[in-house]
């Protein structure tokens, strides 16, 4: 006789486990937001190369790489960054990878 298996539901979380902190790292991420036809970058340490068409920022554990076309820095403040121009592509690669955007 062929037993059916029946597919459970999968639970929900504990409430405990939504409440807890978030991982050690969580608040070290990059952050960017688009607002106003350009790009806000939070957690910035340091431009790795810049051209009108590549733009590559050192965001701590990653390098994240602008594609397009007329890319500029408006303002540079801090750990903050505002990109400009056309954006076709974003790409982000692992700093300790050595596979940044700028290393190829």
């Amino acid at each position: 006789m062929n037993k059916r298996r029946h597919s459970r539901a999968p639970r929900p979380l504990p409430v405990r486990a939504l409440l807890r902190q978030p991982e050690r790292d969580f608040y070290r991420l990059p952050e960017l937001t688009i607002r106003g036809g350009a790009i806000l970058t939070d957690g910035c340490r340091k431009v790795l190369e810049f051209t009108p068409e590549k733009l590559c920022l050192d965001m701590g554990p990653l390098a994240v790489t602008f594609y397009g076309r007329g890319l500029r820095i408006e303002s540079l403040n801090g750990k903050r960054a505002v990109v400009a121009g056309t954006v076709t592509r974003i790409d982000f690669a692992a700093k300790w990878e050595g596979s940044y955007a700028g290393g190829a």
